[in-house]
């Protein structure tokens, strides 16, 4: 059953697929029926289909010839492409946001980060993660680079949604997005970019783990690894070095 609101019936209808098939309710591999979904959602097929449509380009449905729309599986090859896609470009849009930070935005995005932690750990979702990576890369002021960004965030949601609920998640989750927020602020571009590495590969390795589980796939003789940082690698590389040793 919708919910009532703002939004239109096509927006409501994908809005409420998409949390079913987030929330788990839908699992991979599922097949979903457009006559069924009309009669859950109280609609017609048409804004089912617009909605299976959307989802699949958002690589949460996928579409199979002469079989219809089913949750997309999940992938070990799949998160880590999509990793490597957000860190290229994640790591050249703080380049941009640290040219342009101010104090004041610094301290918008930090109250924002703030503002996430009196949120209850059940209530804390991929949203409020993106959320502050929104607000901090909306500084570069480069809304076409942000929309692949964004892209990117919408096709991992799922893979995310398993992991950020986690209280020790969300724990280091504060303490690195505060690490590059200061970097940024301090105009710090290499050191920003090496703790985005970091940030990113601690979050995929989790997943990493979560999901050879739930597949039931072999252990790796060893992690995935994002490439380090491009910008100054030199400089970037001996970080990570010192960073490791370190540990």
């Amino acid at each position: 059953m919708l919910k009532s609101g703002k939004h239109t019936m096509n927006e409501q209808v994908y809005l409420s697929l998409r949390n079913d098939i987030l929330s788990g309710r839908y699992h991979d591999g599922q097949q979903l029926l457009q006559a069924d979904l009309a009669e859950e959602y109280h609609v017609s097929r048409i804004p089912v289909r617009e909605a299976l449509m959307q989802l699949s380009s958002e690589g949460l449905v996928e579409i199979i010839p002469y079989k219809g729309a089913v949750v997309a599986s999940f992938s070990l090859d799949e998160l880590h492409e999509i990793f490597e896609i957000r860190y290229s470009l994640e790591s050249l849009i703080l380049r941009y946001v640290v040219q342009n930070i101010t104090e004041e935005a610094a301290g918008s995005v930090h109250a924002l980060l703030l503002a996430s932690t009196r949120t209850p750990p059940e209530e804390r979702s991929r949203k409020t993660n993106w959320e502050f990576h929104r607000a901090l890369y909306e500084i570069a002021n480069k809304p076409r680079l942000l929309e692949l960004i964004e892209s990117q965030y919408n096709k991992i949601d799922r893979y995310v949604q398993m992991d950020i609920t986690k209280p020790s998640a969300q724990e280091y989750a504060f303490k690195s997005h505060d690490a590059i927020l200061q970097a940024c602020r301090a105009g710090d571009t290499v050191e920003a970019t090496v703790l985005l590495h970091e940030h990113m590969m601690t979050a995929l390795r989790r997943l990493d783990l979560f999901l050879q589980e739930k597949i039931s796939a072999p252990a790796p003789d060893e992690f995935f690894t994002l490439f380090p940082p491009l910008i100054n690698r030199r400089a970037s590389e001996q970080i990570l070095m010192s960073k490791q040793a370190s540990v």
